[in-house]
């Protein structure tokens, strides 16, 4: 099966629909979390992916526009801006969002959430002793995960992997493209793929939305 793993879009509608176009021949989407938070358009977001029929788990941001769990854990930026698409979303969006679970599995193979099998809000994995101890609460050779918003994928020992396809909406590993990845769940070959996408239009809706400018800024420079 082709798959397209998203992560990490937070609202950004405009580098989702640069996404979506590239990937109209995947069988099927998995999100692995932060799909609203920082970015300026979370009800549309949602809208185009359930559009698409993909499948989220919930991420730390989720959850906290959902029910405000967590949001004494975000710095000054990320906090007003859940707290502003807390009042965006309908009632029907924010319940949604707090049904979202924070595993899937695909099958016997794949573990699919945001941080880890371990602490599946929270928990960075940018190096494989971090990933290893992580995969041990998994129940699945492989998982694609997301948070950091830097595409990796970890070998591990006995054949294993954990997949991070980067951040749709808010890269941070210094190229501002939108990062997404297919992965082929017959051979396993995974691919890390990024897209161009027009960054001063969600820059301007940002700033329109009177959200912090430090959401707009970083954008530019995939920081």
């Amino acid at each position: 099966m082709r798959v397209a793993l998203l992560s990490d879009i937070h609202a950004n509608l405009v580098a989702l629909e640069a996404v979506l176009a590239e990937v109209g021949t995947a069988e099927e989407i998995w999100v692995m979390g932060d799909t609203v938070g920082y970015g300026p358009d979370p009800g549309d977001v949602l809208a185009a992916l359930a559009d698409h029929s993909a499948r989220l788990v919930a991420g730390n941001h989720d959850r906290a526009v959902a029910t405000g769990a967590g949001l004494e854990l975000f710095n000054p930026a990320a906090r007003a801006a859940a707290m502003l698409h807390r009042e965006w979303l309908s009632g029907e969006e924010r319940d949604a969002l707090a049904a979202l679970p924070l595993i899937l599995t695909a099958g016997s193979e794949y573990t699919v959430c945001h941080g880890s099998p371990r602490d599946p809000l929270w928990e960075y994995v940018f190096d494989q002793r971090t990933a290893v101890a992580a995969m041990r609460s998994a129940t699945t050779t492989h998982c694609c995960n997301g948070h950091t918003h830097v595409p990796a994928v970890i070998q591990l020992p006995g054949g294993g992997r954990m997949i991070n396809p980067g951040s749709v909406g808010q890269p941070r590993d210094g190229d501002p493209r939108a990062a997404y990845a297919w992965l082929d769940t017959t051979t396993t070959a995974v691919e890390l793929r990024r897209v161009a996408y027009d960054i001063t239009t969600t820059q301007e809706r940002i700033r329109r939305r009177g959200l912090p400018e430090v959401l707009a800024d970083r954008l530019t420079h995939g920081f």
